[in-house]
């Protein structure tokens, strides 16, 4: 079958348009991503602005025309941390069934770990080895950890690239006493999974803070899926480029690579984050991978559908 999974974040909203077959194998037909910043101002306000429910829905009606255009089975879409603490979610969903004829299906910060864990596995042939899953969003970081297509532990974390950035920051780049702040609230954050268990072998970082720090790693300007595939890095790597982006102002960082449009002001809080968790976990190197929550999402809805 042929989907359109879509995956309404805080910062972005992703489209993947993939053919799944009998045993759960995607195949990846285009991959479409826009920067609405549907949560601009959640952390504070608890609530979704109007222009930037509009921004999102404008997203998602050019969205639907794309998935009509391939011909898709089904759209399927979820919205995770933004809307999920929004008082005014229902809003959204209700307005995007009535302007995109598409139904939101919100989904708590545990689901949303396990899925985007199915979706870092999904295109790989070893899913035995004991491998722990780093998905860093605009509000929230999801951490899983286990084997096969199943993690063992998941966490979702309040600790997301626009939510640190919005909180901590204030001057552009942040002042050193900012920065060291929000490593603090990341490192009470991150006490909360449960490391001492997840022995893990293998780490993947998903989404787009990281596969943008693996271009920058690379000197890569335009977005190269081959780059970011189960690229490797070290600590150390991840170091020296989080080390520039403290000194950087937004304009700075899109010089170095067009992927980092839209995240530019709160790629270095992504970075941060990252590099914690890393610490946190005893890794010293970890895989980057762009299959992330919209993957698995499609691996779930699939999977209901053939259960009936």
């Amino acid at each position: 079958m042929r989907y359109a999974s879509i995956d309404i974040g805080t910062n972005t909203i992703l489209m993947l348009v993939g053919e799944i077959d009998g045993g759960l194998s995607i195949s990846r037909l285009e991959d479409f991503y826009e920067v609405p910043r549907v949560g601009k101002g959640i952390s504070s306000s608890k609530l979704l602005a109007q222009d930037a429910m509009m921004r999102g829905v404008k997203v998602l009606e050019r969205y639907r025309e794309i998935a009509q255009e391939y011909r898709v089975d089904r759209v399927v879409a979820s919205a995770t941390s933004a809307v999920r603490d929004a008082h005014n979610r229902l809003d959204f969903v209700n307005l995007v069934r009535q302007r995109c004829g598409m139904d939101v299906e919100i989904i708590d910060g545990v689901t949303e770990a396990r899925l985007g864990f199915m979706g870092a596995l999904s295109a790989i042939s070893d899913k035995i080895e004991p491998t722990l899953v780093i998905d860093i969003g605009g509000g929230s970081t999801e951490l899983s950890f286990g084997t096969e297509m199943e993690p063992r532990y998941t966490k979702s974390l309040d600790i997301g690239a626009v939510r640190l950035t919005e909180r901590f920051f204030t001057s552009v780049p942040p002042a050193s006493d900012e920065v060291e702040k929000a490593i603090e609230f990341i490192r009470r954050a991150a006490v909360r999974f449960p490391f001492s268990k997840a022995r893990a072998s293998r780490v993947f970082a998903v989404a787009g803070t990281a596969t943008t720090i693996a271009l920058i790693a690379q000197k890569k300007y335009e977005f190269d899926l081959a780059a970011v595939t189960n690229y490797e890095m070290s600590r150390g790597g991840l170091d020296e480029v989080l080390s520039d982006l403290r000194k950087m102002s937004p304009s700075e960082v899109r010089k170095i690579t067009a992927a980092a449009e839209g995240r530019e002001d709160v790629l270095l809080a992504g970075a941060l984050i990252l590099s914690e968790i890393l610490k946190a976990s005893g890794a010293q190197t970890f895989l980057t991978t762009d299959r992330g929550l919209r993957y698995g999402y499609m691996i779930y809805k699939h999977r209901q559908l053939l259960a009936g």
